[in-house]
């Protein structure tokens, strides 16, 4: 259930903006967006083709502006931080750009309210600014004190910040820790209710292949070199461009960016879910009540703790790539 702090908004022009790491960014904020316009405010999101592409299964009537995203690229060996470090001048560049675009489409739009999903320089210090974000904490070592005073100096640019999490902290831990001023906790923001499960599934398994390329393509490999051996009819959602690269057991079928009625059904008709370990898939899976698991991409510090945190989970077993590999299906 999202947050009163959301509620109270109500008939406000509003500047929506999305990271653009995976979709997660995006279908996070598709329950904050549909209070938002059920509170009558005025919504426009300033996205990238692919992330225009998702939220209209859920907003076809939205105005859409063009919004370049972050120039991420990755190498697909687990060095997260390095590679990010190797891009560090074309991020920051991208970061001081989008704050002069921010300033022409306030001049343009002249909205009320800014909302960030992650991205800091989506902010104006003359419009009020709400960043979304559970890293308040970042999981780095704590030698590496410039990066979590860096990150807590960039949130605290925003007059708020939200955290899609309930106060304490059920999925999201130490991650969300360390700010307290103009903090709010909105609660679960999974684009998904409780899926009422089919009697009879068509479906053993359902795997969710999601993230930036090329940890996306390794992670279906993966799946690809585990399921030649998997006798149970699964279903595998993927991008198009993924999917066109590679062959398929017979026992899969797969699809590609279906539509949220198709999403849900297929939920509906799975009884396992296999996907990686996101926030995101998190906050679905806790809504959905479904049984997955979830496979932290190596490398990636975040991921690797949320599987830590929350290990315990009565529905989802944490594994690595390699004890997923050996575990039997």
């Amino acid at each position: 259930m999202i947050h009163s702090v959301v509620n109270s908004i109500q008939n406000k022009r509003i500047l929506l903006s999305p990271l653009n790491w995976g979709l997660g960014h995006v279908s996070r904020t598709i329950p904050i967006i549909t209070t938002l316009l059920e509170n009558n405010n005025e919504v426009f999101i300033c996205c990238d083709n692919e992330q225009e592409l998702f939220y209209r299964n859920y907003f076809p009537e939205l105005w859409y502006i063009p919004f370049q995203g972050y120039p991420f690229h990755f190498r697909g060996n687990g060095t997260w931080i390095i590679d990010i470090l190797k891009r560090f001048k074309p991020l920051y560049n991208r970061f001081l750009k989008e704050k002069n675009e921010v300033e022409q489409l306030i001049d343009k739009f002249h909205p009320d309210l800014i909302i960030s999903d992650q991205r800091f320089g989506f902010r104006h210090t003359q419009v009020r600014s709400i960043i979304i974000s559970h890293q308040l904490n970042l999981p780095v070592p704590s030698w590496n004190w410039i990066a979590k005073c860096w990150n807590r100096r960039l949130l605290k640019a925003f007059d708020e910040i939200w955290v899609p999490d309930t106060p304490d902290r059920r999925l999201s831990g130490n991650l969300s820790k360390g700010l307290t001023k103009n903090v709010s906790f909105i609660g679960n923001c999974s684009r998904f209710k409780e899926i009422i499960p089919s009697s009879t599934k068509k479906y053993k398994y359902l795997i969710i292949v999601s993230g930036p390329i090329p940890y996306s393509k390794q992670f279906i490999e993966l799946i690809l070199a585990k399921f030649n051996d998997v006798a149970h009819l699964s279903a595998l959602i993927a991008s198009q461009e993924l999917l066109a690269e590679l062959e398929y057991p017979a026992q899969i079928t797969y699809f590609s960016n279906p539509t949220s009625s198709e999403f849900e059904q297929l939920l509906h008709d799975s009884e396992i879910i296999i996907s990686r370990c996101g926030y995101s898939t998190l906050m679905d899976l806790e809504n959905t009540k479904h049984s997955a698991i979830l496979i932290p991409t190596p490398g990636q510090k975040e991921q690797l703790y949320l599987a830590k945190n929350n290990a315990s989970h009565a529905n989802w077993e944490m594994l690595t790539e390699k004890e997923f590999l050996k575990k039997v299906f």
